[in-house]
């Protein structure tokens, strides 16, 4: 993995491998270059110098304390060092013992390193161990024109400075780590609860997207999902990535490796040919999403720095819950497509069945009334023109309660109690009937209770303004004890129940919204007595 040059400060936890929060950072900070100060005042060194090992072997530097000039400091932070070229590397690595020299650029287990670049004569090495584990290095510089022959008192105390360096930077793996766990938690936390929330699939994938780079530390996330067998396409994205929205091929992209090789994939230091805006690489590691066996999309997460075998085990983790959560949202969105359709066909159908064979009557009615008019005949052509106002009043009654049907259903916002109230003012007080509104409730209702509640009393009031020739109607909804009851109830003609199928006017519509609520559906009216509804449900 390519290291970039350090940023020109005396302490980076990045290049360390480690990523920490901003106290524990400055605490550490704080730790190494109290140690790095007192060990080069308690043994009159030129400076003290600290680095971190990581898996791939190379001494990246840390920290640096003492009476070292700034183009020493500078030259420290800018020179990672490797045990192919670095012969002290080489030797620290291959055999984690202490070295010290004091005739360092004659000797050659200490030069060619970088104690011949700092011009060092005399020098300290101890490794920084963690359970045989190399993990560090501490390294102690004098120079020509001072006292250069180091003590074995002073080399001990190197040894145990070195000890405490060794459980700071022990303790920091260990509270990275804790930190990466309970990142995963709250990560897989925050997709189950937007499963929970049921919420839109644009809204899942910026979750998605921004807790997959929370937990990787990336500096960018993009998902993608398939479009078709050979096309993908790049849903959302977010910070700094090599893709952007809109379709990608399957067989010519990055992305569409990630799903031939079904494994997660990582390329370091990609090259972003195609955005000629930036010329620094950028790592990309890819893993498809998966839902029982089947891959349905690719989450990318992206950043400057290489990625590790910690992220793939995370992301791994995370991948899964992900796939699920965006499949789970957008089944849901296909099912709303799909009531939404059916919604349409049976406003069309409305329309069809009702609106249309108003106006087509209206238009015959009109005609005949033409006819009789050329022939003098205006008995007749008022009777036609009367059936035309009685015609166009039930055409404008229907078209109202259709109108209200298409508008964003107020019930999730607003709640029963002012949907109905709205509905009454907008619909039945507008085509000149007298509504009643009664509401006692001290309970909150559940979402499924209201919407079966206003769908029956939404298919009892369409009802009564087709057929019951009614001045006047009543909903009340009261509670009593454990049970909530609803009537709705008009001075219409009424209707004999035995003349009415089961399906006629709504009524099965009505019981299967009742049967949901496990609720008692009673339906009361005779003739020329109007008609009352009573629904009854356990609290």
């Amino acid at each position: 993995m390519d290291i970039s040059p350090l940023p020109p400060n005396k302490f980076s936890t990045a290049s360390a491998g480690l990523v920490f929060d901003r106290q524990y950072t400055q605490g550490l900070q704080q730790a190494f270059s109290r140690i790095t100060n007192e060990l080069s005042n308690a043994i009159k060194a030129s400076g003290s110098y600290i680095y971190t090992v990581g898996e791939d072997q190379i001494f990246t530097p840390l920290v640096a304390g003492g009476p070292i000039t700034e183009a020493e400091h500078a030259l420290f932070l800018s020179k990672p060092i490797y045990p192919e070229t670095d012969v002290l590397a080489y030797r620290i690595t291959a055999r984690p013992d202490t070295l010290f020299s004091n005739q360092v650029q004659t000797d050659q287990r200490m030069t060619p390193s970088i104690l011949t670049e700092l011009m060092a004569s005399a020098a300290i090495a101890v490794p920084v161990l963690s359970e045989q584990e190399l993990i560090g290095l501490l390294l102690i510089v004098r120079h020509g024109d001072e006292v250069n022959d180091f003590t074995s008192d002073e080399i001990r105390l190197a040894e145990w400075f070195a000890t405490a360096i060794a459980l700071a930077l022990e303790n920091g793996r260990l509270y990275h780590k804790a930190q990466k766990r309970l990142s995963e938690s709250k990560a897989l936390h925050q997709v189950t609860l937007a499963i929970l929330q049921k919420l839109e699939l644009d809204e899942m994938l910026q979750i998605v997207c921004d807790e997959a780079q929370r937990m990787t530390y990336s500096s960018g996330s993009a998902i993608s999902l398939f479009e078709s067998e050979d096309w993908l396409r790049v849903m959302y994205c977010a910070g700094e990535t090599t893709e952007k929205q809109g379709r990608v091929a399957v067989s010519h992209s990055n992305l569409g490796l990630a799903i031939h090789r079904t494994e997660p994939l990582i390329i370091n230091n990609l090259l972003q040919g195609n955005d000629p805006s930036r010329s620094a690489p950028i790592s990309m590691l890819a893993l498809p999403l998966r839902v029982q066996g089947t891959i349905i999309g690719v989450l990318a997460v992206f950043k400057a720095k290489g990625f590790e075998q910690e992220d793939v085990r995370l992301m791994r983790v995370f991948a899964g819950q992900a796939a699920v959560a965006i499949d789970h949202a957008q089944l849901t969105r296909q099912v709303h497509e799909m009531a939404i359709m059916e919604e349409r066909h049976r406003l069309s159908r409305e329309l069809h069945d009702s609106v249309n064979q108003l106006l087509y009557g209206i238009s015959l009615y009109t005609e005949a009334a033409q006819r009789k008019l050329e022939q003098g005949d205006t008995v007749s052509a008022q009777h036609h023109l009367t059936n035309v106002g009685v015609s166009a009043q039930e055409a404008l009654k229907e078209m109202r309660m259709l109108i209200f049907e298409l508008r964003p259903s107020a019930l999730a916002q607003m709640g029963l109690q002012a949907s109905l109230s709205q509905r009454l003012k907008a619909v039945e007080e507008q085509l000149g009937l007298r509504p009643s509104f009664k509401w006692r409730v001290n309970v909150p209702l559940d979402n499924h209770v209201e919407e079966a509640l206003y769908g029956i009393t939404q298919e009892a009031l369409n009802n009564v303004i087709r057929h019951a020739k009614a001045h006047s109607i009543t909903v009340h909804l009261v509670q009593s004890g454990q049970s909530l009851i609803l009537k709705i109830e008009d001075d219409g003609i009424g209707f004999s129940p035995q003349q009415v199928s089961d399906g006629g006017m709504g009524l099965k519509t009505m019981r299967e919204r009742a049967e949901s609520l496990n609720a008692q559906l009673s339906i009361d009216s005779a003739l020329e007595h109007g008609t009352r509804i009573t629904v009854e449900v356990k609290l």
